[in-house]
């Protein structure tokens, strides 16, 4: 199975882009679409260092309650109560996706 990394655009220089994929580590990867015109802000799936498809916001919903539910299960085994596994998902999520929950 291989993993697509969804990650915040944060520069761009030629064909590469620096990407954050919510550690504040800016990385380089290939722009590999040519499609839709990446720019700063836009949110991207990287595989293998490259760029694979820019993603729009309905696609970012679905992308962000897959991740909630998949904490959510991970979680379950660190013996916390619901109320504490919802507190730890929504800082993970933030902190990841740089959004307000």
């Amino acid at each position: 199975m291989c993993l697509a990394v969804p990650a915040i655009v944060v520069k761009i220089e030629d064909d590469i882009a620096y990407v954050d994929v919510g550690d504040g580590i800016k990385r380089p990867v290939i722009i590999g679409i040519l499609e839709d015109r990446i720019k700063e802000g836009d949110v991207v799936l990287v595989h293998a260092g490259i760029i694979i498809s820019k993603v729009d916001s309905e696609s970012m919903k679905e992308v962000f309650e897959m991740y909630r539910e998949y904490l959510k299960e991970i979680l379950k085994n660190e013996n916390l109560n619901d109320k504490e596994i919802e507190a730890k998902v929504n800082e993970i999520l933030k902190r990841t996706f740089k959004v307000n929950i």
